[in-house]
């Protein structure tokens, strides 16, 4: 066994004494090229802590906030109006959207049955979407109410709205599918004017495409494709 005499002592004392000194010039933040030594540079902060979203090891997706998407489920309402030329289809995949995004004005999509809401007190089926404006569509928006959830044909009201801000009401009656998930509707506004369409809830995206018909055969009629798979 090694035995430490005075000059160990005092010459391990200096090391001490000169690495405390070179700690103390790098917390400190000294960078001066002069001396020969680089400090640690530390972030400047507001004191606040960051903490990422979502699960540990995960990266929120671009342009969702990190909420996530808006859920699950696709909505669609097929509107004609055959007296002035209108035959569209409003749908949106809320799988596609941040939830962050959703708003009753802008952007939007709800169905009692689909969200599992309380059917007792009647059910909304709604799809709302301003940035149709931009592809020269007509329609921006279109609400189905009716009270009867159950399969087969009941009393309903319809509100469409349209790119000039006008929103025009529709009374008539909603035939609902035996899954309570779609169904048809037809009827008129305060002047007569006929409307008739479609709706469907689903919980995956359906693809609808339109089909060009020549005009004295008749309007544009929407047609649903399965989903793939």
């Amino acid at each position: 066994m090694r035995v430490r005499g005075p000059r160990d002592v005092v010459a391990r004392g200096l090391v001490a004494t000169a690495a405390v000194a070179a700690l103390a010039a790098c917390s400190s933040g000294d960078d001066d090229a002069t001396d020969g030594t680089l400090g640690v540079i530390t972030p400047e902060t507001d004191g606040g802590t960051v903490t990422p979203s979502g699960p540990p090891g995960t990266v929120a997706p671009a342009g969702t906030g990190g909420t996530g998407a808006a859920g699950t489920g696709f909505v669609s309402i097929d509107v004609q109006i055959a007296s002035v030329g209108i035959a569209e289809t409003l749908g949106l995949d809320r799988s596609t959207v941040a939830a962050d995004s959703l708003d009753p004005v802008t952007l939007d999509a709800r169905c009692t049955p689909l969200d599992g809401g309380d059917l007792a007190a009647g059910v909304e089926v709604a799809v709302v979407d301003l940035a149709r404006l931009a592809s020269g569509d007509r329609l921006v928006s279109a609400q189905l109410r009716y009270a009867d959830p159950a399969p087969g044909e009941h009393d309903m009201t319809l509100q469409v709205g349209a790119a000039e801000q006008v929103t025009t009401a529709y009374t008539g009656t909603v035939t609902v599918a035996d899954d309570g998930m779609s169904g048809t509707f037809a009827g008129a506004d305060g002047g007569g004017t006929p409307v008739t369409g479609s709706f469907v809830c689903s919980a995956q995206a359906i693809v609808t495409t339109t089909t060009a018909v020549p005009l004295d055969a008749g309007e544009e009629v929407p047609d649903s494709a399965p989903p793939a798979g």
